[in-house]
C-alpha cells in the first residue's frame, strides 16, 4: 500500500513538473520571423511615418527662415520657439513611444530616440543662442547638428540591414 501512494504521488509530482516547464517555454517562445517581419512592416508604415511627418514638417518651417531665407533673429527666434521646437517635440515624443518586442528592431528604434534628442538639443541651443545673442552657442548648435547627422545616418544603415534581413522594403524618408 505504500509502495502504491509513493509510486502515485511520484507520477503526480512528475506530471505537475512537467506541466509547469511546458508552460515555462511556451511563454518565452521566440517570435517567428514572419511575426518579426510584420511588427517592423508595422513600426515603419504607423510610428516612424508618424515621427518623419513631424520631422519633415520641422525642417520645412525652419528652412522657410534660414539659410537663403533668413531675414532677421526675431524671426527666425519667433518661428524655433513657437513651430519648429513644439513639432520637434513631437519627434522625440513618437520616438520615445515605440516599443517594439523585436530585440533587433528595439536596437534601431533606440538609435532614431538618440538621434531625435541630439537634434532637439541642438534646437534649442539655438534658440539659447538667439535669446543670448551668442556666437559659440550657434557653433554648438551646429556640432549638435553634425552629431544628429551621424546618428541618423547610422540609425538609416541599421534599418536598411534589418530590413533586407527580413524582405522589406526600406526607403528614408527625405527631410527636405
Amino acid at each position: 500500500m505504500r509502495k502504491t501512494i509513493f509510486i502515485t504521488f511520484s507520477l503526480l509530482l512528475i506530471l505537475i513538473l512537467a506541466a509547469c516547464s511546458e508552460s515555462k517555454t511556451s511563454t518565452k517562445k521566440e517570435m517567428s520571423d514572419k511575426e518579426k517581419q510584420e511588427e517592423i512592416v508595422k513600426v515603419i508604415n504607423e510610428d516612424i511615418a508618424q515621427i518623419s511627418k513631424y520631422e519633415v514638417e520641422a525642417n520645412q518651417i525652419l528652412a522657410s527662415v534660414s539659410g537663403e531665407n533668413f531675414k532677421n533673429d526675431k524671426e527666425l527666434y519667433d518661428v524655433l520657439v513657437n513651430q519648429v521646437i513644439p513639432l520637434y517635440d513631437k519627434v522625440v515624443k513618437g520616438a520615445k513611444e515605440i516599443d517594439p518586442k523585436t530585440k533587433e528592431l528595439k536596437t534601431q528604434t533606440d538609435k532614431m530616440e538618440k538621434a531625435s534628442l541630439i537634434y532637439q538639443e541642438a534646437l534649442l541651443l539655438e534658440k539659447e543662442a538667439l535669446e543670448k545673442q551668442d556666437k559659440s552657442l550657434i557653433e554648438k548648435s551646429n556640432e549638435k547638428g553634425l552629431q544628429y547627422q551621424e546618428a541618423i545616418k547610422e540609425y538609416h544603415e541599421g534599418m536598411e540591414k534589418l530590413t533586407k534581413k527580413y524582405d522589406i522594403d526600406y526607403e528614408p524618408t527625405p527631410l527636405n
